[in-house]
């Protein structure tokens, strides 16, 4: 009897454990993205105080957009910000996250530039989307596209 009272406080705890997981999860994707954001911030800001060549006088610098990488990243070490969610270099093997592994470079491209501009509804991904520009995300989509599911090499191994 008493294995059964047991067993049924165990499935009784599952919701706050659940609840738990959410939050720390949360919480983990919240301090990655974070995290990037800064790296990438603060990489450009030392690019932008570096010493640059004398500009010609009649020159007028242009404000930085999303097509122009004042310092580039490698495109390995941005993916890192999507290991939160999508795994690492983006093979989570879950339901609930799109895999990035595999992922053709003009999907991957198109995906973020919708999200970075509104397009497509989402609660984080606009705002990860905002913080890279479109020379990472090309970057970034040829990384995930040359980046072997491990689901597929599972497969191919048998």
């Amino acid at each position: 009897m008493k294995h059964t009272a047991s067993s049924s406080a165990a499935r009784s705890d599952a919701p706050a454990l659940r609840k738990v997981l959410g939050w720390s999860l949360m919480v983990a994707i919240g301090a990655t993205v974070a995290a990037s954001l800064v790296v990438s911030l603060a990489t450009r800001a030392i690019a932008q105080t570096a010493p640059a060549a004398p500009a010609p006088v009649a020159a007028v610098p242009s404000a930085p957009s999303p097509s122009s990488n004042l310092a580039p990243v490698l495109a390995s070490t941005m993916a890192h910000s999507c290991a939160a969610c999508h795994g690492t270099n983006g093979d989570l093997g879950d339901e609930y996250f799109m895999p990035l592994a595999g992922m053709p470079v003009q999907q991957f491209v198109r995906t973020m530039t919708d999200f970075r501009e509104g397009k497509r509804a989402a609660t984080l991904m606009g705002h990860v989307a905002r913080g890279f520009t479109d020379a990472d995300l090309q970057a970034m989509g040829e990384f995930f596209a040359a980046v072997k599911p491990l689901s597929v090499a599972a497969q191919g191994a048998q």
